[in-house]
């Protein structure tokens, strides 16, 4: 028996994370142990809170009547464990029966936290699938875990979930503002101001879980160092690049991009300059290695075509607006971008289990004019909801070039009704042709459900 693992799994307590503050990713209904199982995986970046939903989901059993000696914890990111193979994962299973010799008897629960650190993790949980009276639960810090190695090693047996940093609910939350404030159908106006104000720091400080209640001085390099990880572990460690000089760098520039269109073309320029040799191929390779490990993501525009339909370069969001903002110049303010971020990354959240780009931006097919999200599946035919992001409409100019966008996009697509999220401002209707666009704040709408 391996010192080290009988050590982790005879020590783990869940008590020691107390108090466990509820995430709102819903993991569905715990399934009853059996041989087949559906394996449930979360992904995510790094420290942006997966373990922590585990032990919610564990406290959750706990509570409703099942025994800490028929539930395994383990995290295979224990660098005394490397490397991580396959006959480590039968070690742990081995240890945890020798402990509970009725747990798999009885079915057990199985937490198995940083999965795609085994080598092979793939065909060892099928097989545990396959053997094993288990309910399963799989975390891991890279999107290429619900796709083509999912695809292949699991045939339909794994369904996923994405979890992102604190939303603006959660923030509330997790820094005692407010209690479930996004079932609440109206607030008082003490409410309002300090739902108002703590907005304006979500944009700022972000929500990375450890971040919370940190000073800017604290925070900073706190995130800051998290990028790092990323960059290190994720993409340079787990691909090979050659060149990690070309990977931090291009990282920088592609976090300082926040919430605007990336040429790639333009950064292969600018790093030559610098003194720093790559290649469009390299770049578009990392980028997509940075989507991977959630580090930024890439929106496209939106196109009714199967095939590729848009050939300008896509807007880019970081994983969270304070991210963004700690590994940006200092010179750099950049509020409205980091309003669109957040926007963006609520609209993600909402959108979960939509296929790949249901959410991209659109630009109108008359005037060329641009609406920040359109949200919507390519094969429905048509876009389904529109949405203006602004930082402050209170200059007039500012409002008509808005809503010119979204005016034009509403009568060439048939859509109904538009929304103008705001930074500053009221909420307001506006009528034209027909079409509706309504107007809310920013912190209002990230607080309130959408309906069909």
């Amino acid at each position: 028996m391996n010192p080290i693992i009988e050590e982790t799994i005879r020590n783990f307590d869940v008590g020691l994370y107390r108090p466990i503050k509820p995430r709102m990713l819903d993991l569905g209904r715990p399934l009853e142990p059996r041989a087949g199982n559906l394996v449930k995986v979360i992904t995510g970046m790094r420290r942006s809170g997966k373990s922590y939903r585990l032990y919610q989901e564990m406290e959750a059993l706990h509570a409703g009547g099942v025994p800490w000696e028929r539930i395994l914890y383990f995290n295979f990111e224990d660098e005394r464990l490397a490397p991580v193979t396959s006959s480590v994962g039968d070690e742990v299973l081995e240890t945890f029966q020798s402990l509970h010799p009725k747990a798999f008897e009885e079915g057990v629960y199985l937490f198995f936290d940083e999965l795609q650190e085994m080598e092979g993790w793939g065909a060892w949980m099928r097989r545990v699938v396959d053997t094993k009276r288990a309910t399963i639960y799989v975390t891991g810090s890279s999107s290429k875990m619900l796709s083509a190695e999912i695809a292949s090693e699991f045939r339909g047996r794994a369904v996923d979930f994405e979890l992102l940093p604190l939303s603006f609910g959660e923030f509330l939350s997790f820094n005692d503002v407010l209690d479930s404030p996004s079932s609440r159908a109206s607030f008082s106006t003490a409410e309002r101001l300090a739902v108002r104000s703590a907005f304006g720091r979500f944009l700022q400080e972000g929500g990375f879980p450890a971040a919370q209640g940190l000073s800017r001085q604290e925070a900073i390099p706190l995130l800051q160092s998290y990028a790092q990880r990323v960059v290190a572990r994720d993409v340079i460690e787990r691909h090979g690049i050659s060149r990690p000089g070309v990977a931090v760098a291009f990282a920088q520039r592609v976090l300082g991009t926040n919430a605007r269109q990336l040429s790639i073309r333009k950064v292969v320029n600018d790093l030559k300059s610098a003194g720093i040799s790559t290649s469009r191929e390299l770049l578009a390779d990392i980028l997509r290695y940075f989507e991977e490990a959630y580090l930024a993501f890439a929106v496209k525009e939106f196109s009714l075509s199967l095939a590729e339909g848009s050939t300008s370069s896509p807007k880019l969001y970081a994983v969270d607006p304070g991210l963004a903002l700690a590994n940006s110049k200092a010179g750099t303010n950049d509020a409205g971008q980091r309003l669109e971020n957040a926007i963006y990354l609520e609209l993600r959240r909402r959108e979960r289990g939509m296929r790949k780009d249901a959410v991209s931006s659109y630009r109108t097919k008359g005037r060329g004019l641009e609406v920040d999200f359109v949200a919507g599946d390519v094969l429905d035919g048509r876009p389904r909801k529109f949405y203006q992001v602004c930082e402050t409409v209170r200059d007039e100019d500012t409002l008509k070039r808005e809503l010119r966008a979204l005016w034009e996009a509403l009568a060439e697509s048939g859509v109904e009704e538009g929304l103008l999220i705001v930074g500053d401002g009221e909420e307001k209707t506006y009528e034209q042709d027909g079409k509706t666009v309504r107007q809310i704040p920013a912190w209002k709408w990230l607080l309130t459900e959408e309906t069909e």
